[in-house]
């Protein structure tokens, strides 16, 4: 089975998390028998499709919990718990929290984000589908109010790929770890994002001026409000993610005559965010701008 197959069945999953479907579901959908198709997704994926099913539905489940006025025994029903008391438990064996306590006080804990098995490798390959010209990027200028940005920051690196190499090697850090931590974190943008810095680079997530984070070791920098310039790709495919990085990057950060059109770049604290998601495909870059 190739890796394609299994990042198939990831997203032909994670589109039936509130449904009630079957191994031999997924199976028939992959064209494939039970045991292959169960053997080769831990191989994969490193987990059994029972347990990447559970932490998908938890997931999604803390989601809820965190941004709607929802009952626990809604969102139990909801991801397919027969009962309270039952999701209570697995809900709280998964993030170490009972969801009653996590709606009330809303700590980040770890979220499961959706496996991306073709990711780093897909980097290197042209999607079929992307024909677009630079003047398609979709720029946008966009005010952000006064939040905290907690991070981690890494000197010496430039990039998201090496950053994280970086940081995987040291003691108590992991990328999946972290991942999950900075997507369970309530803000503006949904899940962590990077930043070029003047020395490296950093890996964080805004979030409200009150919330806590000193569980982990993470820096925070109070950002005030500020305007930036967005160039975002209008649409791609998860395997076309690496050519429109470089073409979003190629727009934003070395053709986009900032000073003709009016705007002054503030690279006081980071040259550029840049976005993407692990589990919607999407990239845009973020740019500060000066007050005028």
């Amino acid at each position: 089975m190739r890796k394609v197959d299994i990042q198939a069945a990831i997203n032909w999953i994670d589109g039936k998390l509130e449904d009630d479907f079957s191994l031999n579901e997924i199976s028939a959908y992959l064209g494939y028998s039970k045991f292959h198709t169960s053997r080769e997704f831990k191989a994969f994926t490193g987990s059994t499709l029972k347990r990447y099913i559970m932490l998908r539905r938890l997931t999604k489940a803390a989601k809820d919990i965190r941004d709607l006025n929802i009952r626990i025994i809604d969102v139990a029903i909801k991801y397919g718990f027969n009962s309270q008391e039952a999701f209570s438990r697995s809900f709280k064996n998964t993030f170490g929290i009972n969801p009653g306590l996590y709606q009330k006080e809303n700590k980040p804990i770890k979220y499961f984000l959706k496996k991306d098995v073709l990711f780093p490798n897909n980097l290197n390959q042209k999607g079929e589908l992307m024909m677009i010209k630079d003047e398609e990027i979709r720029v946008k200028l966009e005010e952000i109010k006064e939040h905290k940005l907690v991070f981690i920051k890494r000197s010496g690196v430039n990039n998201y790929m090496d950053f994280w190499e970086k940081v995987d090697q040291e003691p108590n850090m992991d990328c999946d770890e972290l991942h999950g931590v900075f997507a369970s974190i309530p803000g503006n943008y949904k899940e962590g994002f990077g930043a070029f810095t003047e020395d490296g680079y950093l890996f964080g997530k805004d979030c409200p001026l009150d919330y806590d984070v000193s569980m982990y070791p993470f820096e925070e920098k109070i950002i005030d409000t500020q305007k930036y310039l967005i160039f975002e790709h209008p649409g791609l495919s998860e395997a076309e993610f690496g050519q429109a990085l470089k073409q979003v990057r190629r727009v934003a950060l070395e053709k986009f005559d900032f000073k003709l059109h009016g705007y002054e770049i503030d690279d006081s604290f980071v040259k550029a965010y840049e976005h993407s998601g692990m589990e919607i495909s999407y990239y845009f870059i973020r740019i500060p701008l000066k007050s005028k």
